[in-house]
């Protein structure tokens, strides 16, 4: 009647993680606010990361949030 959940893992699962659990289930949202003094401070190191690694549209909100008041 009572006692641990039941779906456990298989193949060797066991030694990595427990059983299942209703974080399985939930999906994680991440969530992060920079204020101006932040942009200004991050925004040159986003656009030079974005260049070298040729994301030109996270280059180019880095430019709009470095030259425009948010």
């Amino acid at each position: 009647m009572a006692g641990t959940n039941h779906i456990l893992p298989t193949s060797r699962g066991a030694r990595n993680t427990g059983g299942l659990y209703v974080g399985h289930f939930l999906k994680v949202i991440t969530h992060q606010w920079v204020d101006e003094r932040g942009v200004q401070k991050l925004a040159p190191y986003s656009v030079r990361q974005a260049e070298f690694e040729t994301m030109d549209a996270h280059r180019r909100a880095a430019l709009i949030r470095l030259t425009n008041k948010l």
